[in-house]
C-alpha cells in the first residue's frame, strides 16, 4: 500500500540520501553558517526546564498551541531555504558537519509541526514535567536577580499547566487519549508535585539557602513558601483533578500510536527522527528477531560455559530469581555500578585518545519519579553548580532489580558510555554552542549500548555470568525492536508485547509493565535508537577496518566518533570515512 508523504517528509529523506563529496577544502571558518547556527541555537534552545545560564523559565513561553506548532515548522522551512544557499563544497570539514546537522534539523522541524497533535504532553519520560523541577534546583541563587529569576519561574509554572491541559482537551476531541493503564501511573507523579511548600519539589532545602546572603534568607525562604502555595501546588492540584477526572474516563485500553488520526505516518515520522534511517518498521521488526534468535544462542552458550546443568529454560529462571543476584539495600546497586566503572578504568587508555576531565558518579532516583520510571536517566554535568555527571538510578522494589547486567549497565551509562561521550563534547572547546548541545538519539544511546558491548573486548566480561548479564541487557534492548514496531505499526496488543519480553528478557513483571507503556505511549520509536545506533557503528567500524587494513586504529576510530559531537547516523558516516581517510 502507498503511503502518503507531505513535501516536507520528502524533503527529510531527500536529505538523508544525499552524497556529499568526501574531499573538502581547509579554510576559514564560514562566518554566515556560524550565525544561522547561534539563530537555530537561541530559537530551539533546552528551553527553562534544561536551562541553567539564562531566564529560568523564558519571559514567553512557548506557546503550546497547534497555531504555534505551524509557525515553528513554517519558520524551520524557511530557515532550511537560507541553509541551502550556503555551497557545502566551500566549507571546512567542521563547517560541513554543522551544515549538515542544521539541514537535519530544519527538515525535522519543518516535518514535525504535523504531528501536533499525536504527541501527549503528561508521559512519564517525554513529559517536561519529569525535568521541570531540575532547572529549579540547579539554579543560583547568590544574587538578588538570580533569586528573582526563580521566583518569577514559580509564578509562571501555571501557564504551562495551563497549556498541557488545554492540549489534553483538544486531543480528547480526536481521539488521542492515553490507555487508563498509562493514567494510573500518570496521576501520582503529577500530585507529587502539588505537595505543600515544606515539602515541594520546588522548596529550596536548607543546604542551598546558605548560599543566599544571611540578610535575604528569611524573605526569600517566605517568598518561595508563598509561590508555592498560592500559584505552583493549586496549578499542579488542578491538572492532576483534570486527568484523574473527565480525562481517565475517555481512556481505554488499546496501545500504540497506529490507532490515533495520521498515526502510520506519524510512526513512520518517529522511526526517522529517532533512528535516522530510512527502514519501515517492518525491516526493524525482522532485525529484532533475528537478533533475539542470535542472543538467545549466545545466552546458552553462557549456561555452558557457567557449567550450569540445566535446560536453558532453567537457566534463565535462575538467572531471573537467585538471590545472589539481587541488593538487599539500595546502596548496593550504587556501588555495582561504580565497582564495574572502576574496573576498566586502567584499560581506558588503550581504547581512546582522550578523556573527559568531569567526574562522574551514581545518585538514587527521585522517590516521585521511581513508580514510573523502569530504571533511571543519565543527568550531564551542570556546572558550575555540579560539574559532575551521574547515572540516576531507580533504589525501589529491590527484590525485582536484579544486578546481573549491572557492569553492562554502568559501561552504558558512564564510562565509556554516556559519561565519556556528553562530557567529552561539553569539554570541546573547538565545538559551538549549537554543536554541544545537539542531541541525536541514535547517536548518543547507540554509543552508550556500542560501549557496553565494547566492554567485552576490553575482557569485562571473561566470567560466564558477567558475559550472561551483557546478553540480557542486549536481550532487553533487541526485543525492542519488536515490541516498539509491534505496538505501534503491527497490531499486537499490550499483552502480546508484554508476552514476548518475559519470554526473552529478564526484566521483572514491575518493568515490563512500564517499559511496554513507555514504547507504546509515552516515547514511541525511541527505544529503537538503541539497538539501531550501536549496529550501525559498528558496522560502520568493520567497513572502515576493512578499508584501512593495518593502517587501523581503533583509538583513532573512537576519537573520530566522540570528537565532533553528537550528529545523525548518516553524517556520521560520512564524517568517519573523511575523518578517518586523512
Amino acid at each position: 500500500m502507498m503511503r502518503r508523504l507531505t513535501g516536507s517528509m520528502v524533503l527529510l529523506l531527500a536529505l538523508c540520501a544525499a552524497a556529499v563529496p568526501l574531499a573538502m577544502p581547509a579554510g576559514q571558518p564560514h562566518a554566515e553558517l556560524a550565525r544561522l547556527a547561534e539563530e537555530f541555537r537561541a530559537r530551539s534552545g533546552p528551553g527553562f526546564w534544561g536551562d541553567t545560564t539564562g531566564p529560568l523559565v523564558r519571559e514567553r513561553l512557548r506557546e503550546l498551541s497547534a497555531s504555534a506548532a505551524t509557525d515553528d515548522a513554517r519558520w524551520a522551512a524557511g530557515f532550511l531555504e537560507r541553509v541551502n544557499t550556503i555551497t557545502p563544497e566551500t566549507l571546512t570539514h567542521e563547517d560541513w558537519v554543522t551544515w549538515s546537522l542544521l539541514r537535519w534539523e530544519a527538515a525535522l522541524g519543518a516535518a514535525h509541526g504535523e504531528f501536533y497533535w499525536q504527541e501527549v504532553p503528561i508521559a512519564p519520560y517525554s513529559t517536561p514535567l519529569r525535568t521541570v523541577a531540575t532547572g529549579f534546583a540547579a539554579a543560583a541563587l547568590k544574587t538578588a536577580d538570580e533569586r528573582l529569576r526563580y521566583l518569577d519561574g514559580l509564578h509562571q509554572l501555571p501557564t504551562m499547566l495551563a497549556q498541557i491541559e488545554t492540549k489534553l482537551r483538544g486531543q480528547m476531541a480526536r481521539g488521542i487519549v492515553l490507555p487508563a493503564a498509562q493514567v494510573d501511573a500518570i496521576v501520582p507523579m503529577i500530585r507529587s508535585f502539588a505537595a505543600a511548600p515544606a515539602a515541594s519539589p520546588f522548596a529550596v532545602p536548607r543546604a542551598r539557602l546558605e548560599t543566599v546572603p544571611p540578610d535575604a534568607r528569611e524573605g526569600f525562604a517566605a517568598s518561595v513558601g508563598d509561590a508555592i502555595a498560592t500559584s505552583v501546588t493549586p496549578a499542579f492540584e488542578r491538572l492532576a483533578a483534570f486527568v484523574d477526572g473527565p480525562y481517565r474516563r475517555l481512556a481505554g485500553d488499546r496501545v500504540g500510536v497506529g490507532h490515533y488520526p495520521e498515526g502510520e505516518r506519524y510512526y513512520r515520522f518517529l522511526i526517522r527522527l529517532h533512528t535516522g534511517l530510512d527502514l519501515s518498521a517492518q525491516q526493524i521488526h525482522a532485525i529484532g528477531l533475528e537478533e533475539v534468535a542470535r542472543l538467545e544462542r549466545e545466552l546458552d552458550a553462557a549456561r555452558r560455559e557457567a557449567g550450569f546443568a540445566g535446560s536453558i529454560g532453567e537457566f534463565r529462571t535462575f538467572l531471573k530469581t537467585n538471590a545472589r543476584f539481587f541488593p538487599t539495600q539500595p546502596e548496593q546497586m550504587g556501588d555495582a555500578l561504580m565497582a564495574a566503572a572502576a574496573r576498566i578504568e586502567p584499560m581506558l587508555g588503550e581504547w581512546f585518545l582522550e578523556r573527559p576531565t568531569a567526574p562522574y558518579g551514581v545518585r538514587r532516583l527521585s522517590p516521585a519519579l521511581e513508580p514510573v520510571m523502569t530504571y533511571g536517566y543519565y543527568q550531564r554535568p551542570t556546572p558550575p553548580q555540579d560539574p559532575g555527571g551521574y547515572y540516576l538510578f531507580n533504589g525501589s522494589k529491590l527484590e525485582e532489580r536484579s544486578m546481573l547486567n549491572a557492569a553492562a549497565l554502568s559501561y552504558h551509562e558512564l564510562v565509556p558510555g554516556h559519561h565519556f561521550q556528553v562530557a567529552l563534547t561539553l569539554e570541546n572547546g573547538r565545538l559551538s554552542e549549537f554543536r554541544k548541545n545537539a542531541m541525536y538519539t541514535a547517536f548518543v544511546e547507540g554509543w552508550a549500548e556500542y560501549a557496553s558491548d565494547l566492554a567485552g573486548e576490553m575482557g569485562m566480561y571473561e566470567a560466564p555470568y558477567d558475559r550472561a548479564g551483557r546478553i540480557s541487557m542486549d536481550l532487553f534492548l533487541s526485543t525492542r525492536l519488536v515490541v516498539d514496531t509491534g505496538m505501534n505499526a503491527l497490531g499486537w496488543s499490550r499483552e502480546r508485547a508484554m508476552d514476548y519480553m518475559r519470554a526473552h528478557t529478564f526484566e521483572s513483571e514491575t518493568q515490563i509493565q512500564t517499559e511496554s507503556l513507555r514504547y507504546s505511549t509515552d516515547l514511541p520509536g525511541q527505544a529503537l535508537a538503541y539497538k539501531m545506533g550501536s549496529r550501525t557503528i559498528r558496522d560502520l567500524r568493520d567497513r572502515v577496518r576493512a578499508d584501512l587494513g593495518p593502517a587501523f586504529d581503533i583509538r583513532r576510530f573512537h576519537q573520530a566518533i566522540l570528537g565532533h559531537g553528537a550528529m545523525p547516523l548518516g553524517v556520521l558516516e560520512q564524517h568517519v570515512w573523511r575523518t578517518m581517510r586523512r
